[in-house]
């Protein structure tokens, strides 16, 4: 059985999907509104130089988030 963790965990081509959205407020409905939705599947494409951001394929669309707003969302 998976073990659920964080997005910011994923290397770069890895992929997983989306359990869980802690955040709360406007960047919950933010993130639900680039497509990061439980079930969604999610792919890490690739990391910045410094390793933030990271780039993440999700529902056919490259988003960039930020290590402390990947680390609210739970992933298997």
């Amino acid at each position: 059985m998976p073990t659920n963790r964080m997005l910011s965990s994923l290397k770069e081509g890895e992929s997983c999907n989306i359990i869980e959205i802690l955040p709360t407020g406007a960047m919950v409905n933010r993130l639900k509104e680039l497509g990061f939705t439980c079930g969604a599947r999610v792919e890490c494409l690739r990391r910045s130089f410094s390793g933030d951001p990271t780039a993440y394929l999700v529902k056919g669309t490259v988003i960039a988030l930020r290590k402390n707003d990947a680390e609210g969302i739970i992933v298997n």
